[in-house]
């Protein structure tokens, strides 16, 4: 039995205990039926308007697609740059009363804390050595920290790593779970979770304003992505990871 103030043991047991569930015949099977709910309410039902498809946003939405092949193109850095810092960026820079300089992002945080960190799989991105980066928020630094992985060490990280081929940078987001549970307990951690999906759809969207792909991967080994990452994957570890590059469509 947890004690009830224990608010981090949980969820990180739950988190280990959440690798892929390697249901092949489910993963098979192509064919499927979305679901759509439908209520009986209890008045008449009222048609909202289409959409304002004339929106920059909404084309940008419209145009966005989970890209399965990339090609092997070079990735001009600007274009690198503008995708990183445009999805977890910071924006702004307010100085509080009390002396506390805080710093905004482009994603909403719980507490403004944010967990998050990126590391990256780069190749053909112009002026940057093929190889494991760690993206530093507050300098706009690639630091290298490993060199560039096998074909045969990807397939070992990767659930869809032939997708991934020709990809010029796969991200992946690492969550440091003590910023947001310290605070807010084993909530924190659906916290974690919301906020590398706002960072996840940012890419998307900033990758489709600069014509690229972009396909967002749940699917890796946990354990050992982690440790070829560098990290220890209790106190930080990855959730989610996002491919970018130019389509090969």
């Amino acid at each position: 039995m947890l004690p009830l103030e224990d608010g981090t043991t949980l969820p990180l047991l739950y988190h280990l205990n959440s690798e892929p569930w390697m249901n092949f015949e489910a993963y098979a099977e192509h064919a499927y039926e979305v679901e759509f709910k439908r209520e009986e309410g209890i008045g008449d039902p009222v048609a909202l308007p289409k959409p304002d498809e004339g929106s920059r946003l909404w084309q940008l939405l419209a145009r966005r697609r989970s890209c399965r092949k990339f090609a092997p193109r070079s990735l001009p850095p600007a274009m690198l740059g503008t995708v990183l810092g445009g999805a977890y960026g910071l924006t702004n820079t307010t100085l509080l009363p009390s002396g506390f300089r805080f710093h905004s992002r482009s994603v909403p945080s719980a507490g403004g804390l944010y967990p998050l960190e990126m590391y990256l799989i780069t190749q053909r991105v112009e002026g940057v050595s093929d190889g494991v980066h760690h993206y530093e928020v507050a300098t706009r630094l690639l630091r290298p920290v490993r060199a560039v992985p096998t074909q045969e060490e990807l397939v070992q990280l990767l659930l869809a790593q032939e997708f991934l081929e020709n990809a010029n940078a796969v991200i992946f987001l690492a969550a440091v779970f003590r910023r947001t549970l310290s605070k807010y307990g084993s909530r924190g951690y659906r916290y974690v979770l919301l906020e590398a999906g706002h960072v996840a759809q940012n890419l998307c969207l900033l990758a489709a304003e600069l014509n690229l792909g972009s396909l967002c991967i749940g699917g890796f080994w946990d354990s050992r992505i982690n440790r070829f990452l560098g990290l220890d994957g209790i106190h930080e570890a990855v959730v989610y990871s996002v491919g970018i590059g130019h389509s090969a469509d």
